[in-house]
């Protein structure tokens, strides 16, 4: 019967290295069980409880005795304790419960934030082009840390992460013009835009990349969450610079930057079709051919009827053959355009043509100012204000330094070139300049917006990464465009989330307290545990 018993358990433990293999190549191989695996599981479970009835008398003796017992109790008590870790596991996860004890409350969402997503009530998609990050330091990290801080807070909210390099395909499924773009996607397929290099701005304090990523993502959100719509037309037909043109002297960055923004971005050919009902603005970009009367006409009854118009006016040098009569319908509305440009040794970069421009208070430059975040110029003309038939307020956006003269003569002998009283305007000279129109019977004031300049927007300027030098292609221009188009259509409100620096507070100690610190730490605390050390030897040889 011995012999029978041991037999027995031999099959018993055969059974179960042949169920071990039969999971490792019919269940786990296959990633499903198959029919073998059943079978095996079936006859190791026979031989199993027949194993248990036959040696019955044997199992209750062995679980009889002591030493079983405290085992039996000991796993039951690490099943308890472990069943206790997991639970309090999955409660964390679905109910998590974060501290933020940093001073300023570094990774503490504000309350714009929270009222912005509140107000979410259907799906929103973010998708982050690039692989997580695991770098703390980073501004990627603080990014990751802050989408899902948003996922927490309304479960509308869905992040992927989706890396170009491994998926080629997703550049063109989400049209990525960027590495670490993140894009958000929310109702009938409206996007918003976040570039990785708008994540920082420079600290004022330190100097350093400080995290701006808050503000950045809480205006993409309330920028799909706003309701109303914007056309932006750009005029064709003069010679201007083109928002279909991928080359560096072209606007398909704007056009993007716009798009990203849930702004419609269109042509229009003012001498062929009347001005559309829908345009919010009027975009004229660097004209060098001649407008007729006729286009004129529509221009002014456009303003006058509460439109808005951004005038991006190049100076004569920017381009050969410059024939744009727009000066004097810039003139009946309060600007006035001088044939110079803009010298500034004072504010400029490698050449003093290439104008690194003051900010005033004006609404356009604010985030800008208080970012430190500068832009750049490239042969800029004055703009100046004065008498106009519409009664205009007028307010400078950005100048050149008091060092800085628009200068008449055409020469590009830089080096010769000299501040002549007689002819050239003497600095701060304005370089943008917006004017604003009451409108009788209307609610919204009409606005006008001139720019010296064109440059600062085309490809190869606005986009740092694609510009033709790291020296002129300032990450400002952008923001510079945005914010203005921004003003004129007063639009969507802007969120302005303070970033939360890192104060730095210093401990200045005297002598004494120095010396005092020094030997509680390099004699005192040795010399205490010493002292405990032998009290508690001696207590136990008593």
């Amino acid at each position: 019967m011995s012999n029978k018993k041991f037999n027995l358990k031999i099959a018993t433990l055969a059974s179960w290295v042949l169920l071990f293999f039969a999971w490792i190549f019919f269940y786990a191989v296959t990633q499903r069980p198959t029919t073998v695996f059943w079978i095996v599981l079936a006859i190791s479970a026979v031989i199993t409880i027949i194993t248990l009835i036959v040696d019955r008398k044997q199992i209750v003796s062995f679980l009889k005795m002591r030493f079983v017992h405290k085992a039996f109790f000991g796993i039951l008590s690490l099943i308890i304790i472990l069943a206790i870790l997991v639970g309090l596991y999955i409660i964390s996860i679905n109910f998590p419960i974060r501290f933020d004890l940093t001073q300023n409350k570094s990774y503490t969402v504000s309350q714009q934030t929270t009222d912005v997503l509140s107000r979410i009530d259907s799906p929103l998609s973010i998708v982050v082009l690039r692989a997580p990050s695991t770098d703390p330091t980073s501004a990627d990290w603080r990014a990751d840390l802050l989408l899902e801080q948003y996922k927490r807070i309304n479960k509308h909210i869905s992040v992927e992460y989706i890396n170009p390099i491994e998926k080629p395909s997703a550049k063109s499924k989400y049209q990525m013009t960027q590495v670490g773009e993140i894009v958000f996607t929310y109702g009938q397929g409206k996007q918003v835009r976040v570039y990785r290099k708008d994540l920082t701005t420079q600290s004022k304090v330190t100097s350093d990349p400080l995290f701006v990523g808050e503000e950045k993502f809480t205006q993409a959100i309330y920028t799909l969450l706003d309701t109303e719509s914007y056309t932006v037309y750009f005029t064709v037909g003069h010679g201007e610079r083109q928002i279909q043109d991928r080359g560096g002297e072209g606007l398909s960055y704007v056009k993007t930057y716009l798009e990203n923004e849930n702004y419609k971005v269109k042509e229009l050919n003012i001498i062929l079709e009347n001005i559309p009902t829908d345009a919010s603005l009027i975009v004229i970009a660097a004209p060098v051919e001649t407008f007729s009367d006729f286009e004129i006409d529509k221009l002014n009854n456009y303003v006058k009827t509460g439109g808005k118009l951004l005038v991006l006016y190049d100076s004569f040098m920017d381009r050969s053959k410059f024939n744009c009569n727009l000066g004097t319908f810039l003139s009946d509305w309060g600007f006035k355009t001088k044939n110079d440009y803009i010298i500034d040794t004072a504010s400029s970069v490698v050449i003093p043509v290439n104008i690194v421009p003051q900010y005033t208070s004006h609404p356009i430059t604010q985030t800008l100012k208080e970012g430190n975040v500068f832009a750049c110029l490239v042969v800029a003309r004055s703009i100046l204000s004065g008498e106009n038939k519409y009664n205009g307020s007028f307010e400078d956006i950005i100048t050149t330094t008091p060092q800085g003269y628009g200068k008449e003569e055409a020469t590009f002998d830089l080096s010769r070139a000299r501040f002549n009283p007689r002819t050239d305007i003497q600095g701060p000279v304005p370089l943008a300049i917006s004017g604003t129109y009451e409108i009788e019977g209307r609610k919204e004031p009409a606005r006008i917006v001139v720019f010296g300049d064109a440059t600062f927007a085309l490809n190869a300027y606005i986009n740092p990464e694609q510009g033709q030098s790291v020296d002129i292609a300032f990450a400002g221009n952008k923001d510079l465009f945005m914010n203005t188009v921004a003003y004129l259509l007063e639009a969507r409100q802007k969120i302005t989330i303070r970033p939360k620096e890192a104060s730095i507070k210093n401990l200045t100690l005297t002598t004494t307290q120095t010396n005092f610190i020094r030997y509680v730490a390099q004699i005192g605390l040795p010399c205490l545990f010493g002292i405990l050390g032998i009290l508690i030897w001696f207590l136990r040889r008593r």
